[in-house]
C-alpha cells in the first residue's frame, strides 16, 4: 500500500539526506525502518570505502539528486 504522508521517521531521514546533496551515500537497512546514512562521498568509490572502513558491507549507494529536482525511478513493466 503506498502511504499518502510520510511519517517522521520518513522526515527525518529526508532532511538528513538534504545534508548531502549532490553527493553519494551508502545506507544500511534501505527500505526498513532502521535506514540510515553510514558515509557519503563525491564519487561511489568514496563512499563505498568509507563505509567498509567502518565495517558496513551490506550498504545501498545512491546520488543525493538537488532539492529542486524529482527522482522518480522506472520500474520496468
Amino acid at each position: 500500500m503506498i502511504k499518502q504522508e510520510p511519517d517522521s521517521k520518513e522526515l527525518d531521514f529526508l532532511k538528513e539526506l538534504e545534508k548531502h546533496v549532490n553527493k553519494w551515500v551508502a545506507i544500511v537497512g534501505y527500505g526498513s525502518d532502521e535506514e540510515s546514512i553510514v558515509a557519503t562521498g563525491d564519487s561511489i568509490l568514496e563512499a563505498r570505502q568509507k563505509a567498509e572502513s567502518q565495517g558496513f558491507k551490506d550498504t545501498t549507494f545512491f546520488k543525493v539528486p538537488p532539492t529542486d529536482k524529482i527522482f522518480v525511478p522506472l520500474v520496468p513493466v
